[in-house]
């Protein structure tokens, strides 16, 4: 079930991003060949809009965008084929039209975050406006590190604290946070297991947990993450503007992850490719459907910032060749270009396959 929820959440998000290439090509009156659903081999054809076949393919991941002109091989074009190929309009064009997808990731993450604060979210209390009133508030798991003393006692994403506990004290919770938790583990868990009492699909579980040194830091923990959460419902206007916040919020910290990642300040094992994702999407459903669907916003924010990367095969890459063609103030040899892309889009897979077969590794 986890994988179906994950392909059907990427699909959307790859709809999405091809839908800005779309649009801004069609504005532009660029021809688009074809606006497929999964990708070749072709399943088969739908209709035809305005010169773009509408197809369905057999692979079940997002969709693509065939633009006249996007992979140029430098050949001879008629007049009126030049009038509608992407490399023969004005560059600022030309740029749009490759930004329009990490928009579309961008706009549709907002629209996302702005439904769930209209409709209810379970919220952090961190996130809320200031003075807001939640209707309820729970200490909740809101993630579960592999193979950790948590998952091996049983704890669950979703489970609602209600105590913890040692052989010879009891906390109630009431207004206690992550960091109480720590640091009742840390002055416990060298010499005591540490007991929660859970509430679970409204059954309450008795769950031991046995600490363990250097899960995090180098202190005793049992590899948990909490949050206390609340019902969030917010008016249209003000759920606009706490989208819009979100949604800069969310994309400034992703930005700023790729960066320490780059800078080896993160290291690459804390990457998830499709395997950990999906596991992820797993988790968020168990919490409850407004809690997926912004982690579908967050996704989203996510493919727009991969995008913007200035990396060959990438939007971002070839928005920069298009910058460094406007500074010479000439086109680049389309065959050199090309490579380059072709270059790119192997080191991508080859990154990809990677970071699968290190999700694998970990399930065992």
């Amino acid at each position: 079930m986890n994988i179906i929820i994950f392909i059907l959440i990427l699909g959307i998000l790859v709809f999405v991003h091809e839908l800005g290439h779309f649009l801004f090509a069609k504005l532009f009156n660029i021809r688009v060949d074809e606006f497929g659903f999964g990708y070749p081999p072709k399943m088969f054809k739908m209709f035809s809009w305005r010169g773009t076949d509408f197809t369905m393919n057999w692979i079940p991941f997002g969709g693509f965008v065939k633009i006249f002109g996007e992979n140029d091989d430098g050949s001879e074009l008629s007049d009126e084929e030049k009038a509608v190929s992407l490399v023969h309009k004005p560059r600022w064009q030309q740029t749009l039209v490759m930004f329009g997808g990490i928009l579309f990731n961008l706009i549709f993450a907002w629209i996302l975050f702005s439904g769930i604060f209209m409709a209810g979210i379970m919220a952090p209390v961190s996130s809320a406006p200031d003075n807001y009133k939640f209707e309820n508030i729970d200490l909740t798991l809101t993630s579960i590190m592999q193979k950790s003393p948590a998952e091996n006692a049983g704890l669950q994403v979703g489970d609602i604290v209600k105590e913890y506990y040692t052989g010879e004290s009891t906390v109630i919770v009431q207004d206690q946070s992550i960091e109480d938790i720590a640091r009742f583990i840390q002055e416990n868990g060298e010499n005591s297991d540490v007991g929660f009492v859970v509430l679970r699909d409204k059954k309450l579980e008795n769950i031991i947990t046995k600490p363990k040194l250097g899960i995090v830091g180098d202190s005793y923990s049992i590899g948990v993450g909490m949050d206390r959460v609340g019902k969030m419902k917010l008016p249209f206007f003000q759920s606009l503007w706490y989208g819009a916040k979100n949604t800069v919020s969310m994309t400034v910290e992703i930005f700023r992850g790729f960066g320490q990642l780059i800078s080896g300040k993160v290291s690459i094992d804390a990457v998830s490719g499709p395997v950990g994702i999906a596991g992820q999407v797993g988790s968020a459903a168990k919490i409850g459907l407004t809690y997926l669907i912004g982690f579908a916003a967050m996704l989203s924010i996510n493919l727009a910032v991969l995008n913007i990367i200035p990396f060959p095969a990438l939007d971002g890459g070839r928005i920069f060749i298009l910058l460094i063609e406007s500074v010479i103030g000439k086109r680049l040899n389309p065959n050199i270009v090309n490579w380059i892309n072709v270059v790119g889009f192997f080191l991508l897979i080859g990154l990809m396959l990677f970071v699968t077969v290190k999700d694998i590794i970990k399930l065992f």
